[in-house]
């Protein structure tokens, strides 16, 4: 029995070894890769907080919890370079609601900076440009705002300067890169500095070209903001009620269709704007509130307060 039950503990000692050596041991390029796929799925995740259901300050918990992740050595560049850059594109819109993070903001793209021109990627740099314009555009916004100042000025005080500065070398790459999503990005965004320096004719160029290179390619979401833009200069500037009603309307379509979250109490309150002005009171509460809801369901303090001001004030008409 004695040396039954030592061949018995033998066999079991290679069945042991042999589980042992079957089992999936990571080299590294399969646990880069195991990396690239963490980080496409923390970028999904976080575009599906903030884009899908508007959840921004959810987003950017989830986004700075997880860039731990990067401290990892088998981490490809390429990868932490796409991760700040989702990072950064969230932290600039979310300013523009909060007017906080300015900070971070800039840190974050300049990291990100870094590693395209270390890896000389050609479409990250286009792309990191294209944020730094949007952080300049969005923190000297809010700077304006926060100081009592009208977001507009003369292109001679110098204000929205760097942001046009980037955007235009971005627009440039993107160009030579036949980016056609990022070009048409890049003319809204050249057309937004315009718009705020009272040059209407070269920010509706940009706005048209921004449109048309999205209807060609399929763009969806690349559509939406500048036909939003539109909209306000009909209803503000040419006092074209009709006109301002129909691209609003094609705005919150595609917002919708796009299903883009954060902006849509925006197009709601837009369209309350001009029914109020066309004397159509009913429709312009309707779509107020629609706003007030929206908010509510971002969770953005700010958002709540600002369009439940704006219902307030049609309350009492």
């Amino acid at each position: 029995m004695g040396a039954l039950a030592e061949f018995l503990n033998s066999q079991e000692k290679v069945k042991k070894k042999e589980i042992t050596m079957q089992s999936p041991i990571l080299t590294a390029d399969r646990l880069s890769q195991s990396y690239t796929a963490a980080i496409d799925a923390l970028c999904t995740i976080a575009r599906t907080y903030f884009f899908e259901q508007g959840k921004t300050a959810k987003a950017l918990h989830f986004l700075h919890t997880a860039q731990q992740l990067l401290e990892g050595d088998e981490v490809k560049p390429q990868d932490r370079c796409k991760f700040l850059l989702q990072y950064a594109s969230i932290l600039a819109t979310a300013h523009h609601q909060t007017h906080e993070d300015a900070a971070l903001l800039f840190s974050t793209i300049r990291e990100a900076n870094q590693l395209a021109e270390t890896l000389n990627d050609q479409q990250q740099r286009a792309d990191v440009l294209s944020v730094l314009g949007q952080a300049h555009y969005t923190t000297t916004l809010s700077a304006r705002i926060d100081s009592g100042k009208s977001p507009n000025c003369s292109q001679a005080e110098g204000d929205y300067a760097e942001a046009l500065t980037h955007q235009q070398q971005a627009l440039e790459l993107r160009e030579a890169l036949h980016d056609t999503r990022g070009m048409s990005e890049s003319h809204f965004l050249i057309g937004l500095v315009h718009e705020r320096w009272g040059q209407s004719e070269q920010a509706r160029e940009h706005y048209r070209q921004a449109i048309q290179l999205a209807e060609q390619y399929g763009h969806l979401y690349e559509r939406t903001e500048p036909t939003r833009h539109l909209a306000w200069y009909a209803f503000l500037g040419k006092k074209d009620l009709d006109e301002a009603l129909a691209y609003a309307q094609q705005a919150l379509a595609l917002r919708e269709a796009a299903n883009f979250q954060p902006y849509l109490p925006f197009d709601h309150l837009l369209l309350s704007d001009i029914y109020k002005a066309k004397g159509e009171t009913a429709k312009a509460l309707l779509h107020a509130q629609k706003a007030v809801l929206l908010a509510e369901e971002t969770g953005s303090q700010s958002f709540i307060a600002f369009t439940s001001e704006r219902l307030e004030g049609l309350n009492k008409l």
